[in-house]
């Protein structure tokens, strides 16, 4: 994707040189070498001299220069210049498609590293549960029943860290790929993963993102390419004007049809009367194409300004649920805690602790899934405006 982008600035490039390049003159060299027995006329005829031959050998340069064309080049030169911009913002967008696709397999990864935590530390409490309720059956102040059912949450978060390892290597294949490795790559967690202010309000991301934003700049070029195409069809409707001009080095020759020495200049007009309406079909499609490209420039804006104010509002809201989530588990350990202190002195059940066990796993799993929802927010953020923040 990236390489396609720079292909397509470069290919944007040589455009806009050609349509400078329509202003200067042509210039190209010709020599032509010819036998025959087509004669202009006889051997030893009048006029012939010792020097004419019945060959002809001959070189030239020559020249041509337009004038004038209606406005034509000038209409082509602001089209190439325009797709330029146009290919620059979408090579710019393009990459920063291609980092948020490489931050989403990051953040993948490290999710999937802590998700394979969490089932861990699930693994561990279960163990520790496990170790209580055959505790209490050997004392004989529970039944069998608890520690099967210690043993069955012990079995579930085994799966579950099963289940985490394999998300883990499914990412780090598809972060491997990403990045351009021949195998799974793993991701170095940031020094913190906690929500980081931004370095514009949001009235400043918002004009921002409708100003500058690589989608608007890319349409709004291509609009004005496409106005620059009009003008360009509605100069077939003026004539051109175009100056020409040679020398020509040869020998004497009575070879019908050979060059003659001099040199030659020649100013020259062409002015189709009528083509059967391929110039008017030409001027409609072109103003066709620019109505479009208008609109699409206007909804680019529009939308643009939409998913801005729709992401500041997700990246709140995302900051928000982290600090919840970090409430719940804190809730949810203390929870654990003290039913598992009363489990072990016998005042409450066995489905009193595995559903407070079970309670942690998921305030856990809220907060991993908060991190990083919020990460991919920001990121998503930047790809939209196309620079960090």
């Amino acid at each position: 994707a990236v390489t396609a982008g720079e292909a397509s600035v470069r290919t944007a490039r040589s455009e806009s040189r050609v349509a400078a390049g329509a202003y200067l003159p042509s210039l190209s060299a010709n020599s032509t070498a010819i036998r025959s027995d087509i004669l202009s006329a006889p051997t030893g005829a009048a006029g012939a001299t010792d020097a004419t031959s019945a060959a002809a050998y001959s070189a030239g340069v020559s020249s041509s220069l337009e004038l004038f064309t209606g406005g034509r080049r000038g209409a082509d030169r602001a089209r190439a210049q325009a797709n330029l911009g146009a290919a620059t913002a979408a090579n710019l967008s393009q990459r920063f498609g291609v980092i948020l696709v490489a931050e989403r397999a990051y953040f993948e990864s490290l999710r999937g590293s802590d998700l394979l935590a969490v089932a861990a530390a699930r693994v561990a409490r279960a163990e520790r549960g496990l170790r209580y309720a055959r505790d209490r059956v050997r004392a004989g102040t529970a039944t069998r029943s608890d520690e099967l059912r210690a043993q069955l949450e012990l079995t579930t978060a085994r799966q579950q860290v099963l289940a985490a390892q394999d998300t883990l290597q499914s990412a780090a294949f598809t972060l491997g790929r990403l990045v351009g490795a021949d195998g799974p790559v793993g991701a170095r967690p940031p020094p913190s993963l906690e929500p980081r202010p931004l370095a514009l309000s949001d009235s400043e991301i918002v004009r921002l993102a409708v100003d500058a934003a690589p989608a608007v700049r890319s349409a709004q070029a291509t609009a004005r390419a496409t106005v620059a195409s009009v003008r360009a069809a509605r100069a077939q409707y003026l004539p051109d004007l175009k100056l020409t001009g040679g020398y020509n080095v040869a020998n004497h020759s009575v070879v019908s049809g050979a060059v003659r020495p001099g040199w030659t200049v020649g100013l020259g007009t062409s002015f189709p009367l009528f083509n059967g309406f391929q110039r008017e079909d030409l001027v409609t499609q072109a103003d066709a194409q620019r109505e479009v490209a208008r609109v699409v420039a206007l909804d680019a804006v529009r939308e643009t300004r939409t998913a801005a104010a729709r992401l500041l509002n997700a990246l709140r809201l995302a900051d928000q649920n982290i600090a919840l989530a970090q409430d719940g588990v804190t809730a949810a350990r203390e929870d654990l805690r003290v039913q598992t202190e009363r489990y072990r002195a016998g005042i409450t059940t066995s489905l009193d602790r595995l559903t407070s066990e079970l309670a942690v796993t998921q305030a856990e799993l809220g907060l991993v899934a908060a991190h990083y929802n919020y990460q991919v927010t920001r990121a998503t953020l930047e790809a939209l405006i196309g620079r960090p923040l």
